[in-house]
Protein backbone atom coordinates (compact mmCIF):
# COMPACT_ATOMS: atom_id res chain seq x y z
CA UNK A 1 0.00 0.00 0.00
CA UNK A 2 1.65 3.37 -1.11
CA UNK A 3 2.55 5.69 1.96
CA UNK A 4 -0.11 8.86 2.14
CA UNK A 5 1.13 12.12 0.61
CA UNK A 6 2.74 14.42 3.25
CA UNK A 7 1.07 17.55 3.82
CA UNK A 8 4.51 18.91 5.84
CA UNK A 9 7.81 19.69 3.98
CA UNK A 10 10.94 19.05 5.79
CA UNK A 11 13.57 21.27 6.26
CA UNK A 12 15.76 20.14 3.66
CA UNK A 13 13.00 20.28 1.28
CA UNK A 14 11.44 23.71 2.30
CA UNK A 15 15.08 25.34 1.43
CA UNK A 16 14.42 23.69 -1.57
CA UNK A 17 10.73 25.29 -2.10
CA UNK A 18 11.70 28.59 -0.64
CA UNK A 19 14.66 28.72 -3.41
CA UNK A 20 11.74 27.87 -6.15
CA UNK A 21 9.81 30.66 -4.74
CA UNK A 22 12.39 32.90 -5.31
CA UNK A 23 12.81 31.92 -9.19
CA UNK A 24 8.81 32.79 -9.06
CA UNK A 25 9.30 36.39 -7.83
CA UNK A 26 11.89 36.74 -10.12
CA UNK A 27 10.16 35.59 -13.03
CA UNK A 28 12.78 32.97 -13.71
CA UNK A 29 12.21 29.36 -14.82
CA UNK A 30 13.42 26.48 -12.02
CA UNK A 31 16.29 25.09 -14.31
CA UNK A 32 17.89 22.26 -12.36
CA UNK A 33 21.19 23.85 -12.64
CA UNK A 34 20.11 27.25 -11.70
CA UNK A 35 18.78 25.06 -8.28
CA UNK A 36 21.89 23.94 -7.86
CA UNK A 37 23.77 27.31 -7.81
CA UNK A 38 21.00 28.81 -5.34
CA UNK A 39 21.21 25.89 -2.93
CA UNK A 40 25.03 25.50 -3.50
CA UNK A 41 25.08 22.63 -4.08
CA UNK A 42 27.78 20.75 -6.34
CA UNK A 43 25.83 17.79 -7.82
CA UNK A 44 22.59 17.23 -9.12
CA UNK A 45 23.10 13.95 -7.03
CA UNK A 46 22.30 15.34 -3.97
CA UNK A 47 19.42 17.05 -4.89
CA UNK A 48 17.54 14.58 -6.82
CA UNK A 49 16.28 12.57 -3.96
CA UNK A 50 14.47 15.23 -2.24
CA UNK A 51 12.83 16.88 -5.56
CA UNK A 52 11.42 13.14 -6.18
CA UNK A 53 9.94 13.05 -2.45
CA UNK A 54 8.53 16.45 -2.84
CA UNK A 55 7.06 15.69 -6.38
CA UNK A 56 5.73 12.20 -5.35
CA UNK A 57 4.14 14.19 -2.11
CA UNK A 58 2.62 17.05 -4.64
CA UNK A 59 4.99 19.76 -3.87
CA UNK A 60 6.81 20.07 -7.04
CA UNK A 61 6.21 19.46 -10.63
CA UNK A 62 9.49 18.10 -12.58
CA UNK A 63 9.32 18.79 -16.27
CA UNK A 64 11.43 18.13 -19.06
CA UNK A 65 13.97 15.22 -18.85
CA UNK A 66 14.32 12.42 -20.67
CA UNK A 67 16.62 13.31 -23.58
CA UNK A 68 20.10 13.53 -23.70
CA UNK A 69 20.89 17.53 -23.12
CA UNK A 70 17.27 18.29 -22.59
CA UNK A 71 17.37 20.54 -19.30
CA UNK A 72 14.71 19.51 -16.34
CA UNK A 73 12.75 22.61 -15.04
CA UNK A 74 11.15 22.38 -11.06
CA UNK A 75 8.05 24.87 -10.27
CA UNK A 76 6.01 24.61 -7.63
CA UNK A 77 2.63 23.40 -7.38
CA UNK A 78 -0.29 25.26 -5.64
CA UNK A 79 0.37 22.71 -2.64
CA UNK A 80 3.66 24.02 -2.43
CA UNK A 81 3.04 27.35 -2.74
CA UNK A 82 0.84 26.88 0.19
CA UNK A 83 2.92 24.74 2.37
CA UNK A 84 5.20 28.16 2.27
CA UNK A 85 2.36 30.44 3.55
CA UNK A 86 2.34 31.87 0.26
CA UNK A 87 -0.14 30.01 -1.85
CA UNK A 88 -3.94 29.71 -1.55
CA UNK A 89 -6.35 28.35 1.10
CA UNK A 90 -7.04 24.90 1.74
CA UNK A 91 -10.90 23.73 1.41
CA UNK A 92 -10.92 21.55 4.76
CA UNK A 93 -14.29 20.00 3.37
CA UNK A 94 -18.35 20.42 4.28
CA UNK A 95 -19.43 21.90 7.20
CA UNK A 96 -23.64 21.30 7.48
CA UNK A 97 -25.74 24.30 7.70
CA UNK A 98 -28.53 22.21 8.61
CA UNK A 99 -28.43 19.22 10.97
CA UNK A 100 -25.68 17.82 12.33
CA UNK A 101 -22.66 15.83 11.27
CA UNK A 102 -19.12 15.72 11.40
CA UNK A 103 -17.50 17.87 9.83
CA UNK A 104 -13.95 16.70 7.21
CA UNK A 105 -10.86 17.74 8.56
CA UNK A 106 -8.91 16.40 6.00
CA UNK A 107 -7.73 19.09 2.74
CA UNK A 108 -9.18 18.06 -0.07
CA UNK A 109 -8.09 20.76 -2.46
CA UNK A 110 -6.26 24.62 -2.21
CA UNK A 111 -8.08 27.10 -3.77
CA UNK A 112 -6.15 29.83 -5.79
CA UNK A 113 -5.34 33.23 -4.55
CA UNK A 114 -6.97 34.86 -7.09
CA UNK A 115 -10.23 33.35 -6.32
CA UNK A 116 -10.32 34.23 -2.76
CA UNK A 117 -11.32 37.03 -0.14
CA UNK A 118 -8.40 38.66 2.07
CA UNK A 119 -6.91 36.18 4.55
CA UNK A 120 -4.04 35.89 6.72
CA UNK A 121 -2.16 32.12 7.38
CA UNK A 122 -4.15 29.79 9.19
CA UNK A 123 -7.55 30.39 8.06
CA UNK A 124 -9.03 27.84 6.02
CA UNK A 125 -12.34 26.97 3.66
CA UNK A 126 -15.12 24.57 4.26
CA UNK A 127 -18.30 24.17 2.17
CA UNK A 128 -21.57 24.49 3.17
CA UNK A 129 -23.71 21.83 3.27
CA UNK A 130 -27.27 22.92 3.93
CA UNK A 131 -29.89 25.78 4.16
CA UNK A 132 -30.24 26.90 7.32
CA UNK A 133 -28.05 29.90 7.30
CA UNK A 134 -29.82 31.16 3.65
CA UNK A 135 -30.97 34.18 5.91
CA UNK A 136 -27.60 35.69 5.80
CA UNK A 137 -27.16 34.90 2.26
CA UNK A 138 -25.05 31.87 3.15
CA UNK A 139 -26.21 29.08 0.58
CA UNK A 140 -25.81 25.24 0.09
CA UNK A 141 -22.37 25.01 -1.88
CA UNK A 142 -20.85 28.11 -0.66
CA UNK A 143 -17.42 28.28 0.58
CA UNK A 144 -16.93 29.98 3.61
CA UNK A 145 -13.59 31.72 4.94
CA UNK A 146 -12.69 31.36 8.86
CA UNK A 147 -10.00 31.98 10.87
CA UNK A 148 -9.06 29.77 13.64
CA UNK A 149 -8.07 30.84 17.17
CA UNK A 150 -9.82 33.76 17.54
CA UNK A 151 -12.80 34.83 20.27
CA UNK A 152 -16.17 34.46 18.92
CA UNK A 153 -18.21 37.66 19.60
CA UNK A 154 -22.12 37.99 20.61
CA UNK A 155 -24.21 37.23 17.32
CA UNK A 156 -21.28 36.25 15.23
CA UNK A 157 -21.30 33.41 12.93
CA UNK A 158 -18.89 30.63 13.17
CA UNK A 159 -18.12 27.22 13.04
CA UNK A 160 -18.89 25.49 15.50
CA UNK A 161 -18.15 21.59 17.09
CA UNK A 162 -20.65 20.44 20.07
CA UNK A 163 -19.84 17.30 22.43
CA UNK A 164 -16.98 14.89 22.09
CA UNK A 165 -17.58 13.72 18.61
CA UNK A 166 -16.65 17.34 17.56
CA UNK A 167 -19.29 16.78 15.32
CA UNK A 168 -19.48 20.45 13.44
CA UNK A 169 -22.12 23.09 12.39
CA UNK A 170 -22.30 26.66 10.97
CA UNK A 171 -24.90 28.63 13.05
CA UNK A 172 -24.65 31.92 14.38
CA UNK A 173 -23.74 32.52 18.58
CA UNK A 174 -25.70 33.64 21.15
CA UNK A 175 -24.01 33.71 24.69
CA UNK A 176 -26.53 33.26 27.47
CA UNK A 177 -25.99 32.85 31.97
CA UNK A 178 -22.92 34.94 31.73
CA UNK A 179 -21.52 32.62 29.25
CA UNK A 180 -22.57 29.37 31.00
CA UNK A 181 -24.45 28.22 27.36
CA UNK A 182 -24.46 29.19 24.33
CA UNK A 183 -27.64 29.05 21.73
CA UNK A 184 -26.57 28.34 18.19
CA UNK A 185 -28.97 29.99 15.98
CA UNK A 186 -29.76 29.55 12.53
CA UNK A 187 -31.18 32.46 9.98
CA UNK A 188 -33.57 30.00 8.86
CA UNK A 189 -36.76 29.35 10.65
CA UNK A 190 -37.15 25.89 9.33
CA UNK A 191 -34.40 25.21 11.58
CA UNK A 192 -34.99 25.03 15.69
CA UNK A 193 -31.84 26.92 17.76
CA UNK A 194 -29.52 24.34 19.63
CA UNK A 195 -28.72 24.96 22.90
CA UNK A 196 -25.62 23.79 25.08
CA UNK A 197 -23.74 24.31 27.57
CA UNK A 198 -20.52 26.53 27.05
CA UNK A 199 -17.95 23.59 27.76
CA UNK A 200 -19.08 21.58 25.28
CA UNK A 201 -18.57 24.11 22.84
CA UNK A 202 -15.86 24.24 20.31
CA UNK A 203 -15.36 27.33 17.82
CA UNK A 204 -13.25 26.07 15.02
CA UNK A 205 -13.20 29.37 13.41
CA UNK A 206 -15.14 32.75 13.23
CA UNK A 207 -16.43 33.73 9.58
CA UNK A 208 -14.71 35.90 7.63
CA UNK A 209 -16.30 35.89 4.22
CA UNK A 210 -18.21 33.98 1.89
CA UNK A 211 -16.99 32.58 -1.64
CA UNK A 212 -19.71 32.20 -4.40
CA UNK A 213 -19.18 30.02 -7.66
CA UNK A 214 -15.35 28.85 -6.90
CA UNK A 215 -15.81 25.69 -7.69
CA UNK A 216 -17.87 22.89 -8.50
CA UNK A 217 -20.61 22.82 -6.26
CA UNK A 218 -21.30 19.35 -5.68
Amino acid sequence: MPRPASQDLTSAQERVARALADFERAERPGFIADLLKALRLAAESSLTPTLQKMARNGFVDILGGGAQGRSRVVRLTVKGRHALGIGGLPLLGSIPAGPLSEAVAQAAEIIEPGALLPHRPGDFLLRVRGESMIGDAILDGDLVLLRPGVAVPHKAIAAVCVGDDREGTLKRVFYENGGERVRLRASNPLFKDMTVAAERVHFAGLLKGVLRHVGSRK
